[in-house]
């Protein structure tokens, strides 16, 4: 169920619709491929954006995709490159936010749980010899509360 979006708003975000075709119309322009006859070429560099930025990828990554296709389709690139990068991770960005704030507000992303312990002793416990670690835990430097009650 869809609480952000609406089917008669102006703009493809608003609308609840998916990211690639608009990516995909973005790479026609910028490859000169005509979306017509270059569709399943198209659709699979958009989702590979899509899915470079979800995977935490910047603009700057964007553009590093954009400019190695270039070279396997043996073209120069062209002067708009970077700028090009930018609305792409824009696009694909606005829909990976959109997206996620709907599951929150239907209530599939669970709220962040306080960890039963500190950040200091879960490091220690995995980084320390089991006698280090017992003299981390005797020392006063050592405190066993949660993180969120230390705030």
């Amino acid at each position: 169920m869809a609480i952000l979006s609406s089917a008669k708003a102006d703009n493809w975000v608003d609308r609840g619709e998916a990211a690639e075709p608009v990516l995909a119309r973005i790479l026609a322009h910028y490859f000169e491929r005509p979306a017509a006859t270059d569709g399943p070429w198209l659709s699979a560099h958009a989702a590979a954006i899509r899915g470079l930025v979800e995977a935490g990828g910047t603009e700057v990554n964007v553009a590093s995709y954009l400019y190695r296709t270039q070279r396997e389709l043996g073209q120069p690139a062209p002067p708009r490159s970077r700028i090009t990068a930018i609305a792409l991770w824009h696009v694909a960005k606005a829909a990976l936010v959109r997206d996620f704030a709907e599951r929150v507000l239907c209530g599939e992303v669970p709220p962040p749980l306080a960890t039963p312990d500190s950040l200091s002793h879960w490091l220690a416990a995995r980084l320390l010899t089991a006698e280090e670690l017992e003299a981390f835990e005797n020392s006063d430097e050592h405190e066993r509360k949660p993180y969120a009650d230390g705030l």
